[in-house]
């Protein structure tokens, strides 16, 4: 088993939804495309970071740990969903946001109304970079362990990757049991654990004639195939095992679809959003997935994309995130 020797608990009960988006499909006149529903999950709202998580608290439950420390801005998904987890696990945990702290009480609309109702304490280190943000994580462990406390910091990127990797594994038992011939998969890239993970196993797992479309929501082509190339050599050395075929074969990266920066819209990406939407009754975030629907269907418009081969799109969830007022 390619698990059997890694800590990981469980807190997904059952396969993500893998759906036909007929109504979208016709729009964009493409025949036969499914999306995977990583935004529907029985924990904190759903999200790609439950899969992650399975991994990072097994790591944290084998070594002892006895409170987890995750960082992001107010809005993140790693944030709620590690909260979340660790609400279930009855296991401590605080939230460190690199943002300035709100004087105001926590009111529905903002992201520290859902902390409160959990319980969990919210840190505020500031409007710092990642590198300040990493460095105050770590001397808050250091806080920490001198109280007698045993800290987990969460966010090692190939421990978390692994969750990604159980998805290509779901996904293509998924698609054989529904008979799809699958040929193309799209999904946000970030160079974080969840696009790596999902090479993995594919190329691990699938076979050569699946394509897989990385649009990116935050950096160019040169800064992120660097980041991914030492994921991949991580999991390599986690599982033991390397995948035949590389990581970057038969693997198509967009930067065109970023619009003005991460976390910043285009009217492209509210198009697909609306979209979507007005057709299915899915709704998307705008930092990640929405971009990744208008590259989708900029490519089927342009004849790049074989409109009769079948194709799946990662839903990896956010969608809290759109109803969240700017704080």
């Amino acid at each position: 088993m390619l698990f059997s020797q890694i800590p990981r608990i469980s807190l997904l009960t059952e396969p993500t939804l893998l759906e036909k988006a007929a109504h979208f499909g016709d729009t964009i006149s493409h025949s036969s495309l499914w999306i995977k529903r990583e935004d529907v999950m029985s924990l904190g709202m759903g999200g790609n970071k439950v899969r992650s998580l399975e991994f990072w608290l097994g790591e944290t439950l084998e070594k002892g740990c006895d409170i987890v420390l995750a960082a992001g801005l107010p809005p993140s998904n790693l944030c709620r969903l590690t909260a979340a987890a660790c609400c279930r696990l009855n296991l401590d945990c605080e939230i460190i946001h690199n943002a300035a702290p709100s004087n105001t009480k926590p009111r529905r609309g903002d992201s520290r109304f859902l902390y409160d109702l959990m319980g969990v304490r919210q840190i505020y280190c500031g409007p710092v970079d990642e590198q300040a943000r990493k460095a105050f994580v770590e001397e808050r462990a250091q806080e920490l362990k001198d109280q007698g406390r045993n800290p987990y910091i969460l966010g090692d990127p190939v421990v978390g990757a692994l969750g990604y990797v159980a998805a290509a594994q779901e996904l293509l038992f998924q698609a054989e049991q529904k008979h799809i011939d699958l040929r193309h998969a799209f999904i946000s890239a970030s160079a974080g654990p969840t696009e790596i993970g999902l090479l993995f196993g594919l190329r691990l797992m699938g076979g050569p004639d699946l394509h897989v479309h990385l649009v990116s929501v935050e950096y160019p082509a040169h800064t992120f195939w660097p980041i991914a190339q030492e994921i991949w050599q991580g999991l390599c050395e986690k599982l033991h095992v390397t995948p035949p075929l590389s990581l970057q074969y038969n693997t198509h990266f967009y930067e065109e679809y970023l619009g003005p920066g991460y976390a910043k819209h285009s009217p492209e990406t509210w198009l697909a959003l609306r979209l979507l939407a007005r057709t299915e009754g899915i709704f998307l975030d705008t930092t990640y997935n929405a971009k990744v629907f208008a590259g989708l269907t900029d490519l089927c418009q342009k004849g790049h994309l074989p409109t009769d081969e079948a194709a799946v799109i990662f839903h990896t969830g956010g969608v809290p995130t759109l109803l969240m007022r700017e704080e």
